[in-house]
């Protein structure tokens, strides 16, 4: 497992090795659903940092705070973390294709695909809708298992 911090600046990474940036809203998404594949693909754990259910979203309060100074604007500057993605490792290898099928995605995209019913973020949301409530693994780990068996191109948003 990894920080989310760790994951974040693998996502800025493949961002600035295309020629792209990345908003905090964006990165908060791309990590989350890079530890839902991880999840739904593996059964472990990509990230270390709980995820809770806010209003805006699924939401991993490690990350958000470091990224808050950004507000809606562009991260420019990788974040502090412990460790870094090894290439060739299964982390970076899902890392890497939720880049391919997720990385052209706009903030307010990301965000449409983890508000949609049934999602993990709306289930915990529904239950606890006046507060930031974790949303499990377990949770995350089956709805996207149950992606995996949906779809021909697992890692590719629809």
């Amino acid at each position: 497992m990894y920080s989310a911090a760790a994951i974040a600046n693998a996502f800025l990474e493949l961002a600035k090795r295309d020629g792209k940036s990345l908003t905090n809203m964006q990165l908060q998404k791309l990590v989350y659903i890079a530890h839902g594949w991880m999840l739904g693909i593996t059964g472990q754990s990509l990230i270390k940092n709980k995820v809770e259910a806010w209003a805006w979203g699924p939401v991993i309060p490690d990350l958000y705070h470091p990224l808050k100074k950004y507000g809606s604007g562009i991260v420019d500057e990788p974040l502090p973390a412990k460790a870094t993605l090894e290439a060739e490792t299964a982390e970076m290898l899902v890392t890497s294709a939720v880049w391919a099928g997720y990385g052209d995605l706009s903030a307010l995209q990301l965000s449409a695909i983890t508000h949609k019913d049934g999602t993990p973020w709306s289930q915990v949301r529904q239950q606890n809708p006046a507060r930031h409530a974790e949303i499990p693994n377990r949770l995350i780990a089956e709805h996207y298992q149950q992606l995996l068996h949906e779809r021909a191109n697992p890692i590719r948003p629809e």
